[in-house]
């Protein structure tokens, strides 16, 4: 069985989007809207792929678009 290849912790470190559950709730519309498309290539990506370690790039999108909304 060939062994496992994890990526580095430089490649999963991201900041986070600071907001309360409630911020996401209340935001939740116009967020889907704005980024619908990194969310949506990313999610193909995770259905095509089937292995989560293969979508980090699509991730960053998404987390980049949730911080460019969310920034105040």
């Amino acid at each position: 069985m060939a062994a496992t290849e994890l990526p580095e912790l430089k490649e999963l470190n991201v900041q986070e989007v600071n907001v309360s559950s409630a911020v996401l709730k209340a935001a939740a519309h116009h967020y889907g809207s704005q980024c619908d498309k990194p969310n949506k290539e990313f999610m193909l990506c995770r259905w095509e792929e089937k292995d989560p370690r293969k979508c980090l790039q699509e991730g960053r999108k998404v987390n980049e678009c949730a911080l460019d909304f969310f920034s105040f």
